[in-house]
């Protein structure tokens, strides 16, 4: 079916289903789950346009044989692609309900053989409606009984695996994030939509046919809004949550990014003065480090420094105390760092005696806290041009 939806309304919501798709592809691709998200996606992309008007005049026009030919072929073909991304759906509940990961692709492809199935016999079904050159539902008939059917029980076998996947999670989930609650009501309203479509869509094709009437809307068009709003707006919406999450990690502009780059500046002065504590940090295969181990190593390496240049300082206490001001420790700190750079030698003991430290809290977030503090003060004393870092900077200069 041509889609009745303004292009207006149409254009900008594939526009946007494209670049959910490219940053998809470029974020989220590592897992079985993404990837077969991302090929959903790709067959709803598809499925959209082949009933754009545009999109099947475009065809009719490169394609050779008859125009009305091809656009037929095109309409009817549409159900076919979005039974292939109800298949990659499929898969995707099945791994949420347990199914062994390892032998995902092996099911999947039974998975497109029965949508090769299914296409086939809509494209067989759907050939007198293609002759006569209209709709599905204009020409109608048991052949369209059969065209619906075939379209509809992949949905509703979906919807049914789905719908008990959403029903335990929610039922199971006790410390859920907002990603998580988000992800299962949009999943929950996409199964409940795939669910009404596959039990309406044949029910109303063949009340008609049995009662000699013709059909509810011949033009398809509440057909058209139902499957639009569907494929295009609720299963991208559904996938768009984790990749705005993805997205920002990897910008940094999640509260772990963020927090690493606060402390960035500490860190870069403090493992620039003792470069050996600093260890090799282990990446993935796209060369990217996961903010909250890199947070953790930041945070290691930060302390391991300051017990290395407390040997430096005159200062009986912890050069990162848990109390007083940050601002003193970070002069202590930078005047360690200098004495350091000078060529001083260390103090007689290789660490600080044991009741000289201060082991400070354990809850490791008041310990993130206190060090965000006196990474505040520390980008004040080391901009400061008469500041000991500025010292230190020039002699590594020299």
């Amino acid at each position: 079916m041509t889609s009745p939806i303004p292009v207006l309304i149409t254009l900008p919501v594939l526009i946007g289903l494209t670049l959910v798709l490219a940053g998809r592809f470029w974020l989220l691709r590592d897992s079985v789950v993404d990837r077969l998200i991302n090929r959903a996606l790709a067959a709803t992309l598809f499925a959209n346009l082949l009933q754009e008007a545009w999109f099947e005049q475009s065809l009719a026009w490169l394609l050779p044989g008859d125009d009305s030919d091809v656009v037929n072929i095109a309409r009817q073909l549409s159900l076919g692609v979005a039974v292939l991304t109800i298949s990659h759906v499929y898969a995707v509940a099945k791994l949420w309900a347990g199914a062994d990961p390892a032998h995902t692709w092996r099911r999947q492809w039974y998975y497109y053989l029965g949508t090769v199935t299914a296409t086939a016999v809509i494209l067989i079904a759907g050939t007198p409606a293609r002759r006569a050159d209209q709709l599905i539902d204009q020409s109608l008939g048991w052949p369209a009984v059969v065209v619906w059917v075939a379209f509809s029980l992949p949905l509703g076998a979906t919807a049914v695996l789905l719908g008990r996947v959403c029903v335990r999670e929610m039922r199971t989930a006790v410390d859920t994030t907002w990603q998580e609650r988000a992800l299962h009501a949009a999943s929950l309203c996409s199964t409940v939509g795939l669910g009404v479509i596959a039990v309406v869509y044949p029910l109303e094709a063949a009340v008609s046919v049995m009662t000699g009437q013709p059909s509810f809307a011949p033009e398809m068009h509440w057909k058209g809004w139902s499957g639009f709003l569907l494929s295009a707006v609720a299963v991208p919406a559904t996938v768009t949550v984790p990749l705005i999450s993805t997205l920002l990690t990897h910008l940094g502009w999640d509260r772990t990014g963020r927090y690493c780059r606060r402390l960035r500046p500490m860190w870069a002065d403090l493992t620039a003065a003792v470069p050996e504590i600093v260890l090799e940090m282990r990446r993935d295969h796209n060369g990217r480090t996961d903010p909250a181990i890199r947070l953790h190593r930041m945070t290691v390496e930060i302390r391991d420094s300051l017990l290395h240049l407390k040997r430096y300082s005159d200062s009986p206490d912890d050069l990162a105390a848990t109390g007083g001001d940050p601002h003193i420790y970070a002069r202590r700190i930078a005047e360690a760092i200098a004495t350091k750079a000078a060529g001083h030698s260390p103090s007689a003991t290789p660490f600080t005696p044991r009741h000289q430290i201060r082991p400070g809290t354990r809850d490791l977030t008041a310990e993130l806290r206190q060090l965000l503090g006196l990474a505040k003060a520390w980008s004040r004393v080391r901009t400061t041009t008469k500041s000991p870092v500025a010292s230190y900077r020039q002699l590594r200069t020299q």
